[in-house]
């Protein structure tokens, strides 16, 4: 879909409100073309003064209807814009959700942002002035037109052609226009993107003092921007001048042509002033339509950007026939499963495992060994390049996306907290949560004690992405938030990292008492949870390389034994209880 096409499909979301308007107009338009009629018949009758003033008069009427009609059509092409702009922002968002994690791998944010705010931003004046100036001035020109041809066809050649030439002008100046207009919209996110980064980043930035390598990066971007929008102005301001000059020479050539024809005989002096009147109306028509046309350039630009998140499907999507996922016991089973983020490199090897129905499976391996992967395929946050990923003996791709990821709690070593309530929080996945349930959940995750200590309990703001709480506070809220839909099964990627021992212990111990039949996989280093797992699973550069429990593997399992052993002098010399 083109830009075009793109602007009329938004448009005819108020297809009541755009015939109304353009009635209004077309209204509007017959007044502006009677009313160098009425100025002409004015010079006319300059000998006698009722005719003046009848002339006057409906040419004060005609101004009046004129002004209320085109007023009244406005309004209605404010709707049809804002109702434009409304579903486009709406097209836009669901376009976001719908993505799949591998579209926000590949996409700057910034840009994102950029696209979703400003970008449409850029598109509101071709929706609201373009719409009725495009229709107006359109209208007005064939009026005056009409008229030219009703007063002397042969100066009609002289109107066609200053139409000609201000769209010529106007079609060089946009030409020129276009590559500048994608520069302003693409320097602009990255603008954006800048800005994001310092201050999602700026703990990070402090702290290794590279505000002035940050201040360069933003300077940059910021003058690659001012340059755009200094050479769009300068393209853009050749326009109106012009036309001025095409206006001014047609009036001259009109006196000129219409005085000898007047000496000769062949037109009349009220026939000549019409036809001036004709001209001096015709500047606006023309002014109007070589702007929209620069105004269609720069919104092209923006919806090009908008459009490709507009037309991006998601990579992942429900099959025609997905099977809802209900009562679900929680076997899983990966069958020679290989995974890539990039076709170029497999993360995961031919992987095959099973973890039975309320165990808990614990994982490990060195750094990059592929053991976030496989909790993120679960979800299927990604889809799988080969084999399979089975739960409760059905491929995972056969259910509905919303009831698999409804049925797994997952606690990412990465809290992402939103800036409300810690009740808000907890009870994120769950909008009709009652607030037993949420205690619960805060109680389970050791969380409870520290909440009721705070003047607003429950009712707490935590800050933008929980900076009023520490690490193991955050994590445990993540925790709360993932216990509290109850999922059959839950992930937890190293996240009891930021929790002292003893609190994991008994988030631990709770964990088994509430959830004995779910199905748990932990990505984990502390000896205890290791040792405890009903299966272990070790992963080396994306392979399996050993499965089964502790006693098996400490026996026969060499990089089980290495892990294992470092682990347990690094958490002994720290003091921690490794029999817990």
């Amino acid at each position: 879909m083109n830009s075009l096409r793109m602007i009329f499909k938004y448009w005819a979301k108020s297809r009541k409100n755009f015939i109304y308007q353009f009635t209004l107009l077309l209204i509007s338009t017959i007044f502006y073309t009677f009313t160098p009629i009425f100025i002409g018949r004015m010079i006319g009758a300059l000998t006698n003064a009722p005719d003046l003033l009848i002339n006057f008069l409906l040419i004060v009427l005609f101004a009046v209807l004129i002004y209320f009609t085109s007023r009244a059509a406005r309004l209605k092409g404010a709707e049809v814009s804002s109702r434009a702009i409304y579903y486009l922002r709406a097209d836009i968002s669901n376009a976001i959700y719908r993505q799949s994690f591998s579209f926000f791998d590949k996409t700057e944010t910034g840009q994102l942002i950029s696209r979703a705010t400003s970008d449409i931003e850029e598109t509101q004046m071709i929706f609201g002035m373009g719409l009725t100036l495009g229709l107006q001035s359109i209208l007005q020109m064939t009026g005056v037109f009409v008229g030219f041809l009703l007063f002397s066809l042969e100066l009609s050649f002289i109107l066609i052609t200053a139409f000609v030439v201000s769209l010529t002008i106007s079609y060089f100046i946009a030409k020129k226009l276009k590559p500048i207009f994608i520069e302003t919209r693409e320097s602009f996110g990255e603008l954006t993107n800048t800005i994001r980064e310092n201050i999602v980043g700026a703990e990070v930035v402090r702290m290794f003092s590279t505000q002035d390598k940050e201040h360069k990066k933003f300077q940059l971007n910021n003058r690659r921007f001012y340059k755009a929008s200094v050479d769009s102005v300068k393209y853009n301001s050749l326009y109106m001048p012009l036309v001025y000059i095409v206006i001014g020479f047609m009036i001259i050539i009109t006196f000129f042509l219409g005085g000898m024809w007047y000496i000769e005989g062949k037109i009349t002096l009220e026939a000549i002033i019409t036809l001036i009147s004709y001209i001096a109306v015709l500047g606006f028509p023309l002014m109007m339509l070589g702007q929209i046309m620069l105004l269609y350039v720069q919104a092209d630009a923006a919806l090009t950007r908008v459009r490709e998140i507009l037309d991006s499907a998601p990579e992942i999507e429900d099959l025609p026939d997905a099977l809802p996922l209900e009562n679900v016991k929680g076997e899983i089973v990966f069958e020679n499963v290989s995974f890539g983020y990039t076709s170029e490199h497999r993360i995961l090897k031919d992987v095959t495992f099973k973890i039975p129905e309320g165990k808990k499976l614990a994982i490990l391996g060195t750094t990059g060994s592929g053991k976030s992967t496989v909790i993120n395929l679960i979800p299927r946050f990604y889809e799988v390049n080969d084999g399979s990923i089975k739960i409760d003996g059905i491929n995972i791709q056969n259910y509905r996306l919303k009831d698999l990821r409804r049925n797994i709690g997952i606690v990412s070593q990465e809290t992402y907290l939103f800036n409300k309530s810690i009740a808000e929080n907890i009870a994120y996945g769950k909008e009709d949560a009652k607030e037993e349930e949420i205690v619960e959940a805060a109680q389970i995750a050791e969380l409870h004690e520290f909440i009721i200590t705070l003047p607003k309990g429950y009712d707490s703001i935590v800050g933008e992405r929980g900076t009023r709480l520490s690490g193991g506070q955050k994590q445990r809220l993540s925790i709360a938030r993932a216990l509290i839909v109850k999922p059959k099964i839950l992930v937890f990627d190293d996240s009891t990292s930021s929790v002292d021992v003893e609190t994991e212990f008994k988030i631990q111990e709770a964990l088994t008492k509430i959830m004995k039949d779910t199905t748990t996989i932990i990505i984990t280093q502390r000896i205890s949870t290791i040792r405890n797992a009903d299966l272990i699973l070790i992963l080396d550069r994306g392979r399996v390389v050993g499965f089964g429990n502790h006693e098996e593997l400490i026996k026969s399992n060499v990089l089980y034994k290495q892990i294992y052993e470092t682990l347990f002098q690094k958490q002994k010399s720290k003091g921690g209880n490794i029999n817990e």
